[in-house]
């Protein structure tokens, strides 16, 4: 007798669908790698330290935490926690991190994707492209979906601006949600709650940006061919920021900052088309 999963896979591939290439559920820390990162390095003018510590980062076996937390440690007054992918993924597939997602006055959780130390062939950010998944600031509901792209800085651009690149609806975060990106080398989609059915991607969906809105560009404003900077592998990044350019400049969102705070993230998945 043929198992029904199996089928589902048969057709999957025979269909060009997504099939599933990784699943982590956080047993440990070997598909990851903690960050030992200055607020001052991040470019945003963050006001945590982000430490590779088990008190910042850690799994309790099902899942990982990502702690940020009031201390005084190397000249910061916060420490918290980041991490980006061992390994490199893409270019195209979907994308899918379940998470649940702190909320107040001066957090910045995150989940995005950008090549270790922002470089990569086509150089230095935002030139080597930059893919937020899912950003959310201060305490409202909230969340944001953002291409970043173009020249090495100050020569970068995005897309959408703001207030285009809002979700169309507030977000309960007292509660888990999966955020995800279907990256394909003519679209990026993002999606809220989504799941792969029959090879295909349903859920929510957020917004839509075309390929011809992307490109990149070298320092001397030559353009790279094709569908650049989003056409080569890059890493998955999650984390949670304190303070820093974007929550500080919403008035009240940097005052009596709510930490305590945990990102507590269930399961990255990701699918490539068979």
């Amino acid at each position: 007798m043929v198992k029904p999963l199996l089928v589902l896979s048969i057709l999957s591939i025979a269909l060009g669908g997504y099939i599933q290439v990784f699943n982590d559920n956080f047993e440990n820390l070997n598909n990851w790698v903690a960050e030992d990162l200055p607020g001052a390095n991040t470019g945003n003018n963050e006001w945590e330290y982000y430490t590779s510590r088990s008190v910042n980062v850690f799994t309790t076996g099902n899942t990982l935490v990502l702690h940020a937390q009031a201390e005084s440690y190397q000249g910061y007054s916060y420490t918290s926690g980041k991490v980006h992918s061992a390994q490199q993924w893409g270019p195209y597939g979907f994308f899918n991190v379940q998470a649940l997602v702190p909320k107040g006055n001066g957090l910045w959780p995150a989940i995005w994707m950008l090549p270790n130390g922002g470089q990569n062939v086509y150089g230095t950010w935002a030139a080597c492209g930059e893919i937020d998944i899912m950003e959310t600031i201060c305490t409202n509901n909230q969340a944001y979906s953002t291409l970043h792209f173009g020249g090495p800085w100050p020569d970068n651009t995005q897309y959408p601006w703001p207030p285009n690149n809002q979700y169309p609806f507030g977000i309960d975060w007292s509660q888990p949600h999966y955020f995800g990106v279907e990256w394909q080398p003519n679209f990026m989609t993002f999606w809220f709650d989504a799941s792969i059915v029959n090879g295909v991607v349903q859920g929510t969906q957020i917004l839509t940006v075309p390929s011809s809105q992307w490109y990149s560009q070298n320092a001397n404003g030559q353009r790279y061919s094709g569908n650049a900077p989003f056409n080569v592998p890059t890493n998955i990044v999650l984390n949670v920021a304190i303070g820093g350019d974007w929550p500080c400049s919403v008035s009240g969102c940097c005052s009596n900052v709510a930490v305590p705070a945990n990102m507590i993230v269930y399961n990255v998945q990701i699918w490539e088309q068979a």
